[in-house]
């Protein structure tokens, strides 16, 4: 018997994306709060920007990916069905074919419409949070 815990496929690449989600927002928020300080660094705003949002958009893929192979990893194994010849009508699916549709699309980065809100939500609290912090480390609170 094994008696080390199973771990879940890329468990600590998974964690680390995270982290560096939370690590890059944070200079991010530092960065942005030197560039307003100091005018020299005001012309490289954007190009930070845009790095942030492909590291970013890439951290996202990245989950993602982890996440959809981990879904595949866990279903159970699809067997070839025994052919059976019964007398019995096809009696359709309970649920409505708009409801299969709207729990079947996925419209941004494999995510649900409510997934993509509160990913935002989560965004935005962070970006508000850090400059907070930074704006009362700085003094002027």
């Amino acid at each position: 018997m094994d008696s080390t815990p199973s771990r879940k496929p890329g468990h600590v690449f998974e964690l680390f994306l995270y982290t560096a989600i939370i690590a890059e927002t944070g200079l991010a928020a530092f960065f942005y709060k030197l560039a307003f300080q100091d005018s020299g660094l005001g012309s490289l705003k954007i190009y930070f920007a845009v790095l942030y949002f492909a590291f970013l958009a890439w951290c996202i893929g990245q989950l993602n990916k982890l996440h959809r192979k981990r879904k595949e990893l866990t279903a159970p194994p699809q067997s070839e069905p025994e052919v059976e010849i019964t007398p019995e009508p096809i009696v359709p699916e309970s649920v409505p074919a708009p409801v299969r549709q709207r729990e079947q699309s996925r419209p941004l980065l494999g995510l649900t419409f409510a997934q993509l809100v509160i990913v935002v939500i989560v965004f935005g609290t962070a970006v508000a949070t850090f400059s907070w912090a930074f704006w009362v480390w700085a003094g002027r609170g």
